[in-house]
């Protein structure tokens, strides 16, 4: 009994000193409150002693920072960017003008101003990686060893996303019509036009007869173009056979092959898929006999044959053959299609055309496993083709130019991103101090080495383009 009544004493006792307490704060709000009215108000950021001054962090992670002033526009910062948060619009002043585009703080001379450099901030990753490439160090996180330029920002929330995107660029509408940039104004109230059309939501709408589909703005609807060679193959009910026959007429025409060869390359996959049918029969009976309408003869005569204008299909006997890019999409396997395009553009840096270019692809191949006997046939085939063209022509390839332009595109050859980085730091000082040619190349082999990121294959490839090939 006693015990239940000291717990009521306890709990009256309790409550009235936790009330006490309460009516306390509030006589004294204004001394006592607690609550901080975030965001209007910000607790400072308290004095801390970590046993070295704040300039000499090697790194920091914090807020980017541009000095636009000092910008010159070569977009190192949003290649190296790995989440694109960073856009940058630049204008080049047409040749024979006298604008001026200004001078960057380390005396380096502008030739282009930019009209946008936004960094979505919501978007940003910390990685610090734009900061290294930067020719001028006008980007960089605050704070830190950067305090002296910018003080730390260490909380910049907003209500909305948006509020995040910071804009340093300072161009005016003026500036950019001074330079010539008309186009570039027409082309951003363009877009500016669209998002606030996308904003308003109108989609797409049916008509009164509900026979078509229009825009809610009544834009015509556009025919769509319909393949003749891909049509005769509606007929066939099975829609997986279907697709490959026309994979396979696709493959056909990229490779340049006639009526007959289309035909027999479609049998050979549909056999081997097993999808085979008399509708699929009739068709690539359809196919064999195809013939290219001759749109100037007369047309009185009804024909059962199929026709098409002669600008649909090329011919194999009077086209010549481009090998382009697209060719290779023959290969089927993703990861040998990736590297086969990879090497038709390090060919093409190396100013390779016709047959060498093919040469060069299935020798990339073969060094990494990836060539199979269908593939360099395929591929082979090709160079025969631009050899007969060649030959029809009276033409002779020269695979390689000997006169090579160096330019900071041709660096890309290096994977590895912070020896890259270095090497196009180097080509803009190497600009700078007006080095050309095989001057600039070694400046920047010789930067490399100072770096110890030159390794051997790298710097045959540079002497090469000294050489005037890679």
């Amino acid at each position: 009994m006693s015990e239940y009544i000291n717990n009521i004493i306890y709990g009256v006792k309790s409550f009235i000193t936790g009330m006490s307490l309460t009516l306390k704060h509030f006589r004294n709000k204004k001394d006592l409150v607690a609550t901080l009215q975030y965001p209007n108000e910000k607790w400072p950021l308290p004095e801390r002693n970590i046993g070295f001054d704040p300039s000499e962090y090697n790194v920091i992670r914090s807020r980017l920072h541009v000095d636009i002033d000092d910008c010159i526009g070569c977009l190192q910062c949003e290649r190296a960017c790995p989440v694109d948060c960073i856009k940058i619009d630049t204008i080049k002043p047409p040749k024979g003008s006298d604008f001026d585009c200004g001078k960057t703080s380390h005396d380096t001379q502008k030739k282009m101003i930019v009209p946008r450099f936004t960094i979505d901030m919501s978007e940003c990753m910390y990685c610090d990686l734009c900061v290294h490439p930067c020719p001028e160090e006008c980007i960089y996180m605050v704070g830190g060893p950067n305090e002296v330029k910018h003080e730390i920002d260490y909380e910049f929330s907003q209500y909305e996303r948006h509020g995040l995107v910071f804009e340093f660029a300072t161009s005016t509408e003026q500036d950019i019509i001074d330079i010539g940039g008309e186009e570039y104004l027409k082309e951003r109230k363009a877009k500016e036009e669209k998002r606030a059309k996308g904003a308003s939501l109108k989609g797409i709408v049916a008509n009164e007869n509900a026979e078509d589909f229009t825009a809610s703005d009544e834009e015509p609807k556009k025919s769509q173009h319909k393949d003749p060679l891909l049509e005769i193959f509606n007929i066939v009910p099975d829609k997986v056979a279907r697709g490959i026959a026309k994979k396979a007429v696709v493959f056909g025409k990229r490779s340049q092959f006639d009526f007959p060869a289309m035909a027999k390359e479609v049998e050979s996959r549909i056999s081997k898929a097993g999808k085979a049918s008399s509708e699929m029969t009739d068709a690539l009976e359809t196919l064999k006999n195809y013939v290219v309408k001759d749109e100037s003869a007369p047309s009185n005569e009804p024909s059962e044959e199929v026709s098409v204008s002669t600008d649909s299909v090329p011919s194999t006997a009077s086209s010549s053959i481009d090998f382009t890019i697209k060719s290779i999409d023959f290969i089927e396997d993703k990861a040998v299609r990736g590297t086969a395009k990879k090497a038709f553009m390090g060919a093409k840096r190396a100013k390779l055309e016709g047959a060498a270019m093919i040469d060069f692809i299935i020798s990339e191949l073969d060094k990494i496993g990836k060539l199979d006997d269908g593939t360099k046939s395929t591929l082979e085939g090709f160079k025969g083709s631009v050899s007969a063209v060649n030959a029809e022509s009276g033409d002779a390839v020269d695979s390689v130019d000997s006169s090579i332009d160096f330019t900071i595109k041709s660096i890309d050859f290096i994977e590895d991103r912070a020896v890259r980085g270095t090497a196009k730091k180097a080509f803009m000082g190497a600009k700078r101090a007006k080095l050309e040619g095989a001057e600039m190349i070694d400046f920047i082999i010789t930067e490399l080495d100072k770096a110890s990121k030159l390794d051997d294959e790298t710097k045959s490839t540079l002497e090469g383009f000294k050489g005037g090939k890679n």
